[in-house]
C-alpha cells in the first residue's frame, strides 16, 4: 500500500504541474490564415476566459462572425465552432511569444486549412 500511495501522490503532483502556457491570455488577436484550397484571409478574434482552463473564442474574417468554446489541453487550445451552417474544429499550438498556431477543418468536405493569431 505505501508503494501504492508513493505512485499516487508523484502522479498527483505531476498533474498540478501542467498548466496552461503562461503566453495564452484573453484578448484581441490579429488573424492570419489559409483555407484547404489556399485562400488567404485576415481578420481579428477575441479569446475570452470562461474558467481556469475554458475559453469563449470569436472570429471576425470578412464580415463574418464565427463563435467556439475552446478547451486548453497542455500546450494546446482546441476549439469547437460554427460557421453559418457547418461545425469546424481548430487546435492551436500556444507559442512562447503569445502566438496561436493552428490548423483547422471545416464542413462535410474536410481539408485542412492553418492559422495563426498573434496578440494585438
Amino acid at each position: 500500500m505505501p508503494r501504492l500511495a508513493f505512485a499516487a501522490t508523484g502522479l498527483l503532483a505531476a498533474c498540478l504541474s501542467i498548466q496552461p502556457a503562461a503566453a495564452q491570455r484573453s484578448g484581441v488577436y490579429a488573424v492570419e490564415g489559409r483555407g484547404a484550397d489556399g485562400t488567404a484571409y485576415q481578420g481579428s478574434a477575441t479569446l475570452t476566459a470562461t474558467g481556469p482552463q475554458t475559453w469563449r473564442m470569436t472570429w471576425r474574417v470578412a464580415g463574418e462572425t464565427t463563435n467556439g468554446i475552446a478547451l486548453t489541453v497542455g500546450n494546446l487550445l482546441v476549439i469547437g465552432y460554427v460557421s453559418g451552417r457547418e461545425t469546424g474544429v481548430v487546435a492551436y499550438e500556444v507559442m512562447a511569444d503569445g502566438r496561436l498556431v493552428g490548423r483547422w477543418t471545416q464542413g462535410r468536405e474536410g481539408g485542412v486549412g492553418t492559422e495563426t493569431l498573434s496578440p494585438r
